[in-house]
């Protein structure tokens, strides 16, 4: 039995252009481990880093002949996603099977959009083993499989979820190795992303993580997380991207980790870029933090108004924010805060109060997006109810990018016009504070007024987020120690 696995090429942060992943797709690489333990043979194309990615998959398709092809899918790069499933299609008709966050989204019409034979939901290291050892089978019955999104001869069938995995020490470590990993630009920085947990709690409105994995909180124990870091370090990877949604939701266990690391005297860094929630943070555990390698620290906070916090059920307070903050300065790790503009009945006055709260904060930098009303989501619903969509809603995520200001929907509240403004200028206090920060105040302002020019500031965007060179020079002033 043998399965391709495709990964669609990516959009960049700044815009709807091709951008180039920094490192092997962590879910793949779960996936191909189980595989390899369970003895089935793949190959993985991954269109982002392949030059001439169409040649490569007819040679692939030609030369390993595999039986199913596996297709993920993030709904922020839907459109490669549906470009990339029809130039398969265009090549062969070996049966497809679509996996991802954008079918666990949207598992309902996803058969429909995409057209592909099958879809697979949720966590799929249990699931997918169970549909190969199926599909293989002279007379394969597909309700017996978990997670999976099929038809029969008249309609769309979703089977059963299973049961999440909570075990996490069970499963092999990513195998990264089973890539080119000679093509990412993670190779040359020796970064490998790590995710030490599963799952998320929390309940906020906006976000489509429980979808795929769950509200369950599922640690992994710090001595198995200790294992992989060690397992990359002999490897000669001495940079670590702490991938979790929720790596602090337990600071005991947070700070075990970082006695271990300490403990073992590995000198390694790492970064936890991924929005940690500013209620679960302590002095005590940043400065272990720092102490066990941690450079950086990016925190979600989502809105400078209260009344936004809690209608988008965020669970933290301002008062949190600024503690946070504080102490990540008394532990002295640079951070950002992020900060999301468009929230469910956020008016422009809100968007407003988040500006200037913004500005009153001592971080490093603050990073502002617009909010992405993504399928499967509480504020999606709202949306579709209550706004008015710029951009027609079968169509929108074509279109979207992380640093976009123009947003998707407007509302009578909060305009178009409003939106572009507040963007705007959450945009300019972003890279006025990260100049200033990089280079002093003096220099740091002129670099950013430079910048000003759309066309210096497109061209300096690209080079530093979109190109192996600058991307590893970038990495490098990022994870250098502050003063």
């Amino acid at each position: 039995m043998k399965i391709l696995f495709i990964i669609p090429e990516i959009k960049s942060m700044f815009g709807t252009e091709k951008g180039v992943p920094i490192h092997p797709h962590v879910g793949i690489a779960y996936l191909v481990s189980t595989l390899k333990k369970n003895n089935y043979q793949f190959q993985i194309i991954d269109c982002g880093v392949e030059a001439n990615w169409p040649k490569q998959l007819k040679k692939t398709i030609d030369d390993f002949s595999p039986d199913i092809i596996g297709i993920t899918g993030f709904s922020y790069a839907y459109n490669y996603l549906y470009q990339t499933i029809k130039k398969v299609k265009s090549i062969t008709s070996i049966p497809i099977i679509l996996g991802g966050p954008h079918v666990s989204a949207n598992k309902e019409n996803i058969l429909k959009e995409t057209k592909v034979n099958f879809a697979m939901y949720g966590e799929s290291e249990i699931s997918l083993i169970n549909f190969l050892e199926v599909f293989a089978s002279k007379h394969p019955d597909f309700t017996k499989v978990p997670n999976l999104v099929w038809k029969n001869k008249t309609k769309t069938i979703i089977n059963h979820p299973s049961k999440l995995i909570y075990h996490l020490d069970d499963i092999p470590f990513p195998d990264y190795e089973s890539f080119k990993l000679s093509q990412y630009p993670c190779f040359d920085q020796k970064i490998i992303p790590i995710i030490t947990s599963r799952g998320c709690p929390y309940g906020c409105n906006y976000c489509s993580v429980r979808l795929s994995m769950g509200q369950s909180f599922r640690p992994r124990s710090p001595q198995n997380v200790l294992k992989e870091i060690k397992y990359w370090h002999k490897k000669g990877f001495t940079n670590f991207d702490i991938n979790d949604d929720c790596f602090t939701l337990d600071i005991n266990r947070a700070e075990i980790i970082c006695d271990l690391i300490i403990k073992s005297k590995l000198k390694i860094k790492f970064q936890l870029y991924n929005g940690i929630r500013v209620n679960n943070i302590t002095l005590k555990l940043l400065k272990k933090l720092k102490k066990a390698g941690c450079f950086f620290i990016a925190y979600g906070c989502e809105s400078g108004s209260q009344k936004t916090l809690n209608r988008i059920k965020k669970n933290i307070t301002l008062n949190q924010v600024r503690q946070a903050v504080k102490y990540t300065n008394q532990a002295n790790i640079r951070h950002a805060v992020n900060f999301i503009i468009g929230h469910q009945q956020e008016t422009y006055s809100d968007a407003l109060e988040t500006l200037s709260f913004a500005k009153s904060l001592e971080c490093d930098y603050v990073n502002f997006y617009n909010l992405v009303p993504y399928p499967g989501t509480e504020v999606y619903d709202w949306a579709v109810k209550h706004a008015h969509f710029l951009i027609p809603k079968d169509q929108y995520l074509k279109h979207i990018s992380y640093r976009d200001i123009n947003p998707i929907f407007e509302t009578k509240e909060f305009t178009k016009e409003q939106r572009i403004k507040v963007m705007k200028q959450g945009f300019n206090l972003y890279e006025r504070k990260l100049f200033q920060f990089r280079f002093g105040k003096i220099l740091g302002t002129l670099f950013y007024l430079i910048t000003r020019s759309p066309l210096i500031a497109h061209l300096s965007r690209r080079l530093v987020f979109d190109n192996k060179i600058f991307n590893k020079i970038f990495y490098f002033l990022i994870s250098s120690s502050k003063n």
